[in-house]
């Protein structure tokens, strides 16, 4: 097999991994992750590469550099990798490679994606438990702890003024990001095939740039993954009283910043309203699943019409309390700010209701959107605890919209969860007479009932498309 093309651009971030060979563990002790760091930081310097982010994992390795020069990159990961080897097999008495084949290097569209692959680096550490925190940058970028070789890069350092604002920051948006339904599978995928972490306008002015195609063949159904990565909200950022205080916001005259939502998060109290016109399922995994309505079958949103309104009379919290969203700081889960999409159409500087008075005070205006973020918020809590008691219980089963079969199969919809009636009843006569009473049984068939609208899904399809 044909070794992949592998880019070679100074001052643009790279996103890149490695793995050890048949799953060794790396570090066995605390001073293999020490002498790792030091050699981290002392062949980063020799060889001008920039280190923005990183986690040592037991059998791998993720960072987030930037290259000086156009040598950077590949010294960096050859000298690493043979030095570490050396201390390894001279320490633990063995032979051989230590690695399992080259690194894998992904470049990375700065203004679009640098965060979120920092956030999906560290989310790989366990990040609640400071005292691993020793082996990720996470206790720089989001403790503010110090390190003495991580670089900030600039995107981060627009975060805020100094390193703890930038730090407290990073953190509302680190678990803004993370409770999410917007997974890292995008960031995973790129890596996996070495191709470019960014949006297409980025991939073409690269590859005008070398004079070789980079993007991926078409196979399958490259469109329909395109549109599930695109997200409601393009840039989030802390709201700031100071280079806010000019910002107004304007009506919600249309729903087109949600047309690219395949499925849209909801809350208990709304699952009747949301059922009676799109099914209601679970995603995620069994540690952070989340209650979503389906809005599409892998095309369009269908749940939003051409004119940018919302076909039911009950559109869902989640797309009401955009621009807004709140998230958690640092360690403090109590302790909420603020974030806005910065580009959203519904901000101006000369139209619109004010956020801010000219003395910095919260308008009704804003005062208004922060009570709805934070009951939607606490009614977030209390959904995403039922959810998990019916996730972790044992009852969902995996399940697929396709159309078609054999080799006319064709796959709409994939990775969504439903309770599996079988397994349900099977349940033990305690757990079934306490989720009566907590109304977790109502809850459930609610949702079986919804997904007798997956066709309606499909008349909807049908009626968009004349």
């Amino acid at each position: 097999m044909a070794r992949r093309y592998r880019i070679f651009i100074t001052n643009l971030p790279f996103l890149v991994f490695l793995g050890s060979i048949d799953g060794i563990t790396l570090f066995k002790e605390k001073e293999d992750y020490k002498y790792f760091l030091i050699l981290i930081k002392n062949l980063s310097k020799k060889y001008l590469l920039d280190i923005h982010s990183y986690i040592l994992l037991e059998n791998s390795i993720y960072f987030l550099g930037t290259p000086k020069t156009k040598d950077s990159l590949v010294k960096f990961m050859q000298s690493l990798a043979r030095s570490y080897t050396t201390y390894y097999n001279k320490k633990y008495n063995r032979k051989g490679t230590l690695w399992a084949g080259r690194y894998k290097a992904s470049l990375v569209d700065e203004r679009a994606y640098l965060l979120d692959v920092m956030i999906y680096i560290e989310s790989l550490s366990n990040y609640k438990n400071k005292r691993n925190n020793y082996y990720s940058s996470i206790g720089k970028n989001f403790f503010n702890e110090e390190n003495d070789f991580l670089i900030e890069h600039t995107i981060y350092k627009e975060l805020g003024k100094n390193s703890k604002e930038r730090s407290i920051n990073y953190s509302a948006l680190f678990n803004s990001r993370l409770n999410s339904i917007h997974s890292f599978q995008f960031i995973r995928e790129n890596l996996e095939k070495q191709l470019i972490i960014g949006t297409l306008p980025f991939i073409k002015k690269i590859e005008k740039t070398i004079g070789k195609t980079l993007r991926a063949k078409k196979r399958g159904r490259p469109k329909k993954n395109q549109k599930k990565r695109k997200k409601m909200y393009k840039k989030l950022v802390v709201l700031d009283k100071s280079k806010h205080l000019d910002l107004k916001l304007n009506k919600m005259k249309n729903l087109d910043f949600a047309k690219e939502l395949n499925f849209c998060p909801i809350v208990a109290k709304e699952l009747e309203q949301m059922a009676q016109l799109f099914p209601v399922v679970f995603s995620g995994d069994n540690e952070n699943p989340v209650l979503v309505s389906l809005l599409s079958l892998g095309t369009q949103n269908l749940a939003i019409n051409s004119e940018g309104k919302w076909i039911g009379s009950y559109i869902p919290l989640f797309i009401r309390r955009y621009p807004f969203s709140l998230a958690s700081s640092g360690e403090n889960s109590e302790q909420k700010i603020v974030l806005i999409d910065e580009d959203s159409s519904l901000f101006s500087t000369s139209t619109g209701e004010n956020l801010f008075t000219k003395d910095g005070e919260q308008t009704e205006q804003l005062k208004n959107a922060i009570n709805f973020l934070t009951v939607y918020d606490n009614d977030v809590t209390i959904t995403n605890s039922v959810v998990k008691t019916i996730s972790q219980s044992g009852i969902l089963e995996t399940r697929e919209i396709t159309v078609g079969e054999g080799d006319e199969k064709k796959v709409l919809v994939e990775g969504f969860k439903v309770v599996d009636r079988e397994k349900l009843n099977q349940l033990s006569d305690e757990i079934l007479a306490n989720w009566t009473r907590k109304g977790i049984i109502n809850f459930i068939e609610v949702h079986l009932k919804s997904l007798n609208n997956i066709e309606r899904l499909f008349t909807l399809m049908t009626q968009q498309q004349r």
